[in-house]
């Protein structure tokens, strides 16, 4: 399927596209976002991430989910963060969470960065994620913490213990992460 740069896809039309490809895509009010494969050092972040939260996690109500996982904000955005924490009853259309993380990770490449540290923090905060960050492949954390509707923003740089705003006692030495 071949899918023409600049031109609007509606909601239905991208049900259609995401079920004939096998990579990982997201939809941004009529716009088709394609991601490029990960590199080993990416999936390495995220599945250290990941271990780490479902351990913190292990016997909560919450859920950790990675990658191809997709969430539904509204019907025009629709996306697949890296890491993601979700803890009330689930809602789910299909495979899809309706429920609105509250954790985010997104590891930043730089395919997708502005997207990441633009798009996707404005939509993140509209909808109340309580902590966004984006995890930057030289060892940095810029952790996005809600307050009364707006990000407050913190950086972790090897060397220190990100602390999560959700989770206080949940702490990672970013070593463990690089």
């Amino acid at each position: 399927m071949n899918i023409e740069k600049n031109k609007y896809i509606s909601p239905e039309e991208f049900e259609i596209i995401q079920d004939s490809y096998e990579c990982k895509i997201e939809y941004d009010n009529g716009n088709i976002i394609m991601h490029s494969d990960t590199s080993d050092y990416h999936n390495e972040i995220v599945g250290n991430i990941a271990t780490y939260l479902k351990l913190y996690l292990k016997g909560s109500k919450c859920k950790v989910r990675i990658e191809q996982i997709e969430v539904i904000f509204d019907e025009n955005h629709k996306y697949k963060p890296d890491v993601f924490v979700v803890c009330e009853e689930s809602s789910m259309k299909g495979e899809s969470y309706t429920s609105i993380p509250k954790i985010i990770f997104e590891v930043i490449s730089k395919s997708t960065a502005s997207h990441d540290r633009i798009t996707k923090l404005e939509l993140y905060q509209k909808y109340g994620v309580l902590e966004y960050n984006m995890v930057e492949q030289n060892g940095n954390i810029i952790q996005c913490v809600l307050i009364d509707e707006y990000y407050s923003i913190n950086t972790y740089h090897q060397g220190d213990v990100y602390v999560s705003s959700v989770f206080p006692d949940f702490k990672i030495d970013l070593v463990d992460i690089f």
